[in-house]
């Protein structure tokens, strides 16, 4: 005769499975919470192609700007393909293409920390 704990624990482990089989695909269907949001036109998505500031490539290398801050900084997202695949870069950055410059402080709606104050005068 086996010992009830055996069987107890084998009925929860099999609990255990069903709920991971269930629960698991319904979180990977779930969106986000706010799915319906437009997305911001200043955080471009060069994986889906979303470039509101503009987008270009050349060879193994692909750039995607997003819309501009009133201080003229803005996000600036690109990949670069390697032998291993692409690796993807997120700046904030100040100027133009192709070579865009640092931002000024407080670039990116405050993402890049102001400037800090000058010291005392002695």
């Amino acid at each position: 005769m086996k010992p009830m704990v055996s069987g107890v624990r084998h009925g929860m482990a099999k609990v255990a499975a069903v709920v991971v089989f269930v629960a698991v695909p319904a979180m990977a269907l779930a969106g986000p919470a706010n799915a319906d949001d437009p997305p911001d036109p200043h955080k471009p998505d060069i994986t889906k192609s979303y470039c509101p500031g503009g987008q270009w490539g050349w060879g193994h290398l692909a750039v995607c700007d997003g819309d501009k801050y009133p201080d003229g900084s803005y996000w600036h997202q690109w990949t670069q393909t390697y032998a291993t695949g692409p690796k993807f870069y997120y700046d904030c950055v100040g100027g133009n293409e192709p070579l865009p410059g640092p931002p000024p402080p407080g670039g990116c709606a405050g993402a890049i920390p102001p400037a800090p104050p000058a010291p005392p005068a002695t």
